[in-house]
């Protein structure tokens, strides 16, 4: 597996040559390997916080919300309106970053979107500094 390291957004796409990550099973990716433990899953049901209102008036569905790592790293595993991957999109994406990162206090985290199979790490460096990477993972089959 190979992981991007982080571009500006606007040239992640024109660096991405066909076939440029392999994928893997999402728990073998970096982000349960390296960046995410101690993980526990939260109810929905319950589940209060500036983040869901964001990721709602983006019309993100949210699937599943995991905190980690002492309860400061969020995995939200979520469909995301659109494809991250594709260049097109940066001006939608970044913008939900930004949003994201605010709303979570200015900490890192992650979304996985298992419909795409794609992880986007989001690395909060400060209210201005935001780096977005990503890893593909092998989208387990429907029965």
């Amino acid at each position: 597996m190979k992981r991007l390291r982080a571009l500006p957004l606007a040239l992640l796409a024109l660096s991405l040559p066909a076939g440029a990550l392999d994928a893997a099973p999402l728990e073998a990716t970096a982000l349960y390997r390296e960046k995410a433990n101690d993980c526990r899953t939260l109810d929905l049901q319950t589940w209060t916080h500036p983040t869901r209102a964001v990721m709602r008036r983006e019309r993100v569905d949210i699937h599943k919300v995991e905190l980690c790592n002492g309860g400061v790293y969020p995995i939200f595993t979520v469909a995301l309106r659109g494809e991250p991957l594709v260049r097109i999109n940066d001006r939608y994406f970044n913008r939900l970053y930004a949003r994201m990162a605010a709303a979570n206090g200015w900490h890192s985290f992650a979304f996985v979107d298992p419909g795409r199979g794609v992880i986007v790490y989001v690395e909060v460096k400060g209210r201005t500094a935001i780096d977005a990477d990503y890893d593909e993972f092998d989208i387990p089959p429907t029965r």
